[in-house]
This record gives C-alpha cells, sequence and structure tokens, in this order.
C-alpha cells in the first residue's frame, strides 16, 4: 500500500523509522456523492463553532444560503441537527450525539487493527499484539496473532505487562510529560532479569534512545530469553490509543530483524491510522521532548 507524502507531527518517539504518513486507499478515486460530503461539512462546521448560523454554515460548505437551508432542515428532521428557536443558531443534534455515545472506540481500533495485525505477522513472522489504552491510564492486551513457529510466546490476551519493562509500556511512558513520569518513578522498577531496567536514570536514557528511533525495544527485560519491539497507534488529537508489538525469541529477534520489524511497523501503525482518521484532519500539536 502505498504511503502519501503528508506526514503527521507528533512526539518523536512514536514516529516509526523515517516519518511514516497517511495511506490511499483503494476507494479515493471513486466518484464520491458531493451531497453527502457537503452535509458532513454542515456537520463538522457545527462542531467546530458554537455560534454557528445557516449563513456561516453556507459559508463553511461553500453552498448557496438556500441549499444549506434545505439541507440543515433535513439533518434537523433526522435529528442531526438542531436550531435553536428565537436564536438564529445550530448546534450539533440528538441523534449524532447518541450515535456517538454508542461508539466503542476501542472496537473501532480492534476491527480497523485486526486484518493489519494479521498481514503484519505474516510479513515479520513474529507474534504481534494490540493494546490499547485504558480509561485507568494503563495498556490492555486485546489482541494477538501468533506467529508461524513452534518456539513462540504464549497467549497474552487479557493481560497487563510492566510499563518499565515491556516494549508497549515503553511506548506509554514516552508520551508522559515530565510531571506523569515522576510520579511513575515516585515508586520502584520491580527487577525480573538481569537486565531489567531499575534505575530512573537508566529508564530516562532509554526513553530518550526511543524518541530518538521511533520506537521501543525491550531485550530479555521482563523474562529471560523473549524480547519485543513497538510502537505507538495515535488519535484523531495525536493521542495514544493504542501500541502495536511484535515479540518473539531473542535469539531470532537480532538487530537485522529487530530494524526490520520496526520498519513493517511503523507502516502497519500509519494503515491503522489513517483507517481511523478516513475523511479527518489530525489535529497538530508540539511534540514532547
Amino acid at each position: 500500500m502505498d504511503e502519501a507524502a503528508e506526514v503527521r507531527t507528533r512526539p518523536a518517539a512514536l514516529l516509526g523509522p523515517g516519518a511514516r504518513g497517511r495511506t490511499t486507499t483503494g476507494d479515493q478515486g471513486a466518484k464520491l456523492n458531493q451531497s453527502v460530503r457537503k452535509a458532513i461539512t454542515l456537520l463538522r462546521a457545527t462542531a467546530d463553532d458554537d455560534r454557528a448560523n445557516v449563513s456561516s454554515l453556507a459559508r463553511a460548505a461553500g453552498l448557496p444560503r438556500a441549499t444549506a437551508l434545505r439541507m440543515i432542515q433535513t439533518l434537523e428532521q433526522e435529528g442531526f441537527l438542531l436550531r435553536v428557536a428565537g436564536d438564529d443558531r445550530v448546534l450539533l443534534g440528538p441523534e449524532l450525539l447518541r450515535l456517538a455515545r454508542n461508539t466503542d472506540e476501542g472496537l473501532l481500533l480492534l476491527e480497523a487493527a485486526r486484518p493489519v495485525l494479521g498481514e503484519l505477522v505474516a510479513a515479520v513472522r513474529e507474534t504481534g499484539t494490540l493494546s490499547v489504552v485504558a480509561p485507568d491510564g494503563g495498556l490492555d492486551l486485546v489482541h494477538q496473532v501468533d506467529a508461524p513457529h513452534h518456539l513462540r510466546p504464549q497467549s497474552w490476551v487479557g493481560q497487563r505487562f510492566p510499563l518499565h519493562a515491556s516494549a508497549s509500556g515503553k511506548v506509554l511512558l514516552a508520551t508522559w510529560d515530565d510531571e506523569q513520569l515522576e510520579r511513575f518513578l515516585r515508586e520502584p522498577l520491580v527487577r525480573f532479569t538481569p537486565s531489567t531496567i531499575t534505575t530512573a536514570g537508566e529508564l530516562r536514557a532509554d526513553l530518550g534512545r526511543l524518541r530518538e528511533q521511533g520506537h521501543a525495544l525491550c531485550i530479555d527485560e521482563a523474562e529471560e530469553g523473549l524480547s519485543g519491539v513497538a510502537t505507538g497507534i495515535f488519535g484523531q488529537a495525536d493521542e495514544l490509543v493504542g501500541v502495536l508489538t511484535l515479540s518473539g525469541p531473542t535469539q531470532r529477534l537480532d538487530g537485522h530483524r529487530v530494524r526490520h520489524a520496526a520498519e513493517h511497523l511503523a507502516r502497519a501503525a500509519g494503515r491503522i491510522e489513517s483507517a481511523l482518521l478516513r475523511g479527518r484532519e489530525p489535529v497538530r500539536r508540539e511534540a514532547h521532548r
């Protein structure tokens, strides 16, 4: 799948090797319904302007006022917009809000990631996992595709890993600001193997390397003989919503294969982000340093 030239601004730690951009889809060249697009533009313009009215929405959509009014009336009749009596304002309607409340963002991420993760594992031939950011700020592993080898990790679905001793956990830590990281480091870093990072200085240095390289690496840190490489998946506001990880025996994930895995991870994460952002522009913000 070809990658578009546009590159999103994000924490340096969370770009893959080489900047990853949004990908194109097979439908991009298809003739699209312009009336539907104009209606979507009206909805977005309403969401962006708490003083929106028929005239301002018509300008935003590039429509004559009379045409915009008919579309707004139709959307209002279906419950997607609401006009305030005597105020000329247009608001998002109750049906749109109901649909938004009923949308499970974690499920959307899982469905977008599932086929991509399968292709990733087929290409790299190591076990792939998807973790999602939980409401409490931790990471929940929700989907796993096993490598086609007899020697491979066990099923981890439903488990959580120590943040300082896992590739996925380090991706999460790299998005935290200084205050969050300082609170985390007040607790001792538990040693699981001789390779586990157990000091604040070592962890900060490792996160610094992560930010330079664009992916997290964990070698024998949670369990001897087990290594992993991971990268983040980001939402519309450039917030971390999930982590893709490839894991396998340390003897197979040597330096060359880690670089190979990291490149595939970056492309896979970019494809998932494109699916989540379909038709929407990401919110740009300053990168963490």
